[in-house]
């Protein structure tokens, strides 16, 4: 395998998070920064094992925040907001990587859970969003807290997608409750 300059630079991240402890909760702010190497409760997967697993039937799950119209942004000028290049199958589902939510997006991430396990807490299920991103860590902790026995997390989100070799398409986020 042919190791590109774009492959060997993703990596760089990953040998710093070898120093960078697993918190006891939530990480609530600073989501940009290096992640530990491990979440425990959850198997930590690369590029081609979540592809595996999907081809088993994981749910794979993107939690990068959807981005917003600019406050500045006068209300009669259209606004397109840019693409967001996510792993082809998963759903997106953003806000639910952050460190503390409302609770009404609990409910809504339970439910939505739920519904894409069809109730089963042992049906695989993976998080992610983007390299050097705590808000994958952060859901994939909530998950297994509601309970869920096969967390599957991937932090190197789609940039290690992408760098794998695998194509990317662009996504639509589900819309969130913002109470």
């Amino acid at each position: 395998m042919r190791l590109t300059l774009f492959a060997i630079l993703l990596a760089v991240p990953f040998l710093a998070a070898a120093s960078v402890p697993e918190p006891d909760g939530f990480r609530m702010g600073d989501y940009n920064a290096p992640v530990p190497v491990a979440l425990t409760g959850a198997q930590v997967v690369d590029a081609q094992a979540l592809s595996a697993a999907m081809a088993n039937g994981t749910i794979v799950i993107d939690v990068m925040p959807a981005s917003r119209r600019p406050a500045t942004l006068p209300a009669d000028r259209p606004w397109m907001p840019p693409p967001r290049m996510d792993v082809p199958g998963s759903v997106w589902w953003p806000e639910v990587g952050r460190g503390a939510i409302s609770t009404a997006l609990d409910a809504w991430f339970r439910a939505r859970l739920a519904t894409a396990t069809g109730g089963q807490t042992d049906k695989a299920i993976a998080f992610y969003c983007k390299a050097d991103c705590w808000m994958s860590w952060n859901a994939a902790k909530r998950a297994i807290g509601y309970g869920y026995k096969k967390v599957l997390w991937f932090p190197g989100g789609a940039e290690a997608w992408a760098a794998a070799g695998f194509t990317l398409h662009a996504g639509t986020p589900e819309t969130v409750p913002t109470d």
